[in-house]
């Protein structure tokens, strides 16, 4: 354990929910213990999620159980933020497997109750996965929402949220074709990243800001922002990204320049096709950049 009890959630590794789940269950024994008789079914909301993200539905509702058991048995005041942890990863497990109204309800709950509370940081957790499960303009709105409510907290880790909701707005806008309006928003993302010294999340939004300029037929401005992007990425010895090198291949497919293309067609499809869910869910894309980097599989 890294932190100390009442900080487990700064344990979450959200790449690898596995482990962040054999990490919680070491809190457990403490919590258990401990004087804050809220902390306990938060940690059990938490591991629930872990398995939602693994798609357990069996280990995830388990997990969900025993947080609602423990919450009942608390003092009404001190359910509040146990009660919206719950609503939020209730919301979250039938969002992942795709069941019912895919949390709708449950996120609603989470807004409402976190609002009347000055729960901040919940409040905008729950205003940005409405945003997930809705399309169009009601994600837009909700997006909205959870941003201009992150921009006016005083909570700072309130604040933390708005990284993540400058780029969920952004392919909002994407979505829906506002390439202008998106190459704001991933400006911003990029400039708030930098502010903080995050610089591979940074560079995603700067990759994100190239891909609506070349989607505003601008390929030119978009390739010199893509061989910046590579440039730092050299500098910082991160390793080749797929998606700039299959970006840099569009813009030069879009100036009508074939050839030059090609490779890097060939060399995200190389990169890429090692990711499964692409091969799986993104079948007619990774052909079409097998195809146009002129790759040869046995």
């Amino acid at each position: 354990m890294n932190f100390a009890p009442h900080e487990f959630d700064r344990e979450w590794r959200y790449q690898d929910p596995l482990a962040t789940e054999q990490v919680f269950k070491e809190y457990e024994t403490l919590l258990k213990v401990h004087d804050d008789t809220t902390l306990l079914p938060q940690l059990f909301t938490q591991l629930a999620r872990c398995r939602s993200l693994l798609r357990d539905k069996d280990g995830s509702e388990f997990y969900l159980s025993t947080a609602y058991s423990l919450i009942e048995v608390l003092d009404v005041h001190k359910q509040i933020v146990p009660r919206i942890r719950y609503q939020l990863e209730k919301g979250r497990l039938l969002n992942a497997l795709n069941l019912e109204d895919r949390g709708e309800g449950n996120f609603l709950t989470a807004w409402n109750d976190a609002i009347a509370n000055h729960c901040d940081f919940f409040a905008i957790d729950a205003a940005h996965m409405l945003g997930i499960i809705k399309n169009g303009d009601e994600s837009l709105e909700w997006n909205f929402k959870a941003m201009k409510h992150a921009e006016q907290s005083q909570d700072m880790k309130a604040k933390s949220w708005l990284g993540a909701l400058y780029n969920n707005i952004g392919w909002t806008l994407h979505g829906l074709k506002r390439y202008d309006e998106a190459l704001q928003c991933f400006l911003n993302d990029e400039v708030w990243y930098r502010e903080r010294h995050r610089h591979e999340e940074a560079l995603i939004a700067h990759w994100s800001m190239a891909k609506m300029l070349r989607l505003l037929e601008r390929p030119d401005e978009a390739l010199r922002e893509l061989y910046v992007i590579a440039e730092e990425r050299k500098e910082r010895n991160l390793p080749n990204d797929g998606y700039l090198s299959e970006e840099i291949a569009e813009c030069l497919l879009a100036k009508g320049q074939v050839d030059h293309s090609a490779p890097f067609f060939a060399s995200a499809y190389e990169i890429l096709s090692e990711d499964e869910w692409l091969m799986q869910h993104e079948q007619a894309r990774m052909e079409r950049l097998k195809l146009l980097g002129n790759v040869r599989t046995p």
